[in-house]
């Protein structure tokens, strides 16, 4: 050993050796020093095992354990405090949870929520998340899960400051019912058909298609106007729906679909703050994530594993659901091979003269059919007429799909379009 002993090492040393040569005996060192001869007996062993490493305490030269706690402390603070990605703190209104999982997923710090917790109070950081006992309030009890993923999906779509710039963007998806997962997302501008198509294409080419859906009673998912006649009315993903042969009931209020409102409400909390940690700042990169990075991520956090491991999902033939997403609008093309859509020209002049189907979605843009026909004919625009009544993505998508980098001053309007569809509009199912 080459530390130096203390004197009282070396007396206990000097001891144990007399022992161990029979100079002396255990009990006349345990007289002499008013120790049980117990702890006599395990310093001679000690000594013989470990010689003199057994006279220093383990503890010895280890800093202690306040020291470093208080270091690691610090450490927090300064990330919590100075962490700058593009100018933005990531961690403004975070949850002490989900700053609890950054530490230690970003930063490999292992800190208990409540110590976090402790440390950012003393800071006079409050979480925004406030857990407070409702007094004299209804209780709504939870609807049982369904016992198999893919059994039922609960659609919905929520606005919010999700890039932390001011601007609402809303976020349209599905969660799995047994599981709480979300199997299909995508962020548009406002809430929209377009959206749903491309956040239900996400889940059918991934998962697969579920045996139902259940959103609420929004006109995206349901005509709202009562009729006289018993003629069923098909909004424009109502009739996708029906085509691709998958059930659709509203649910009634949102304590019917709480599982997906508290996923919401989630994510919420905690999105925006990893969208910065990231670099995300806009809708295409936050889609890519949303869809290729995000389901895991969340199944890391929270995951119900459901009480039927078969699978009720059936395995999509995308060729087939692809042809079937899209949104639909009747019209007519002139003798000059133009028609007008929400006030925007185009030219098809394959087509002049003739009825024709105007075909949106996200992942192909814009084309036009004949009634009755699969053919698709691409336009090119002509003129637009911003006075038109043009909901806000679907005027994104023209300008992405015919302008590229041109600029129109696009009125800022947030209606959806109008997703009734008309019965001599409608697909013929194949066979």
């Amino acid at each position: 050993m080459k530390k130096n002993l203390t004197k009282k090492q070396k007396y206990r040393k000097k001891s144990v050796q007399k022992i161990i040569s029979k100079k002396m005996t255990t009990r006349q060192l345990a007289m002499e020093t008013g120790l049980t001869i117990r702890t006599i007996q395990k310093w001679v062993k000690a000594y013989k095992e470990k010689g003199d490493l057994s006279l220093v305490h383990g503890n010895t030269g280890k800093k202690r354990v306040s020291t470093e706690r208080e270091k690691l402390k610090k450490r927090i603070i300064d990330i919590f405090l100075n962490t700058r990605i593009e100018n933005k703190n990531p961690f403004e209104d975070v949850t002490y949870t989900f700053f609890k999982i950054i530490l230690e997923e970003k930063y490999g710090i292992k800190a208990s929520v409540t110590w976090v917790k402790k440390i950012l109070n003393e800071m006079g950081y409050v979480t925004p998340i406030k857990h407070r006992v409702k007094k004299n309030t209804e209780v709504h009890l939870m609807r049982p899960r369904k016992e198999s993923e893919g059994e039922l999906v609960q659609a919905d779509g929520t606005p919010y400051d999700w890039f932390k710039d001011g601007h609402n963007y809303c976020i349209q998806g599905f969660i799995d019912d047994a599981t709480g997962l979300p199997i299909g997302l995508y962020m548009t501008k406002n809430e929209c058909t377009l959206g749903y198509v491309e956040a239900f294409r996400n889940m059918a080419s991934k998962k697969g298609l579920p045996q139902a859906i259940y959103p609420d009673k929004a006109g995206i998912f349901f005509v709202n106007q009562k009729t006289k006649t018993e003629e069923k009315h098909l909004t424009q993903f109502g009739l996708m729906m029906e085509n691709i042969g998958i059930d659709m009931f509203p649910a009634h209020s949102p304590q019917a679909k709480g599982r997906i409102e508290r996923f919401w409400e989630t994510i919420q909390h905690r999105l925006p703050n990893l969208f910065i940690l990231l670099g995300i700042n806009n809708i295409e990169d936050a889609n890519v994530f949303l869809r290729d990075k995000f389901p895991k991520i969340y199944k890391k956090w929270f995951y119900v594993k459901p009480k039927n491991n078969k699978t009720a999902f059936v395995k999509a033939d995308m060729k087939e659901v692809n042809s079937i997403l899209k949104a639909t609008f009747p019209g007519t093309v002139d003798r000059g091979g133009i028609f007008v859509f929400k006030g925007y020209r185009f030219f098809c002049p394959e087509l002049a003269n003739k009825k024709i189907l105007i075909n949106l979605n996200e992942k192909e843009g814009m084309w036009v059919t004949e009634i009755n026909s699969e053919k698709r004919h691409y336009v090119q625009l002509v003129e637009t007429d911003t006075t038109g009544t043009m909901p806000e993505v679907t005027k994104l998508l023209i300008e992405r799909v015919f302008l590229k980098n041109a600029k129109p001053k696009f009125r800022e309007v947030y209606i959806d379009i109008d997703d009734v569809v008309l019965s001599e509009i409608k697909p013929k199912r194949t066979a």
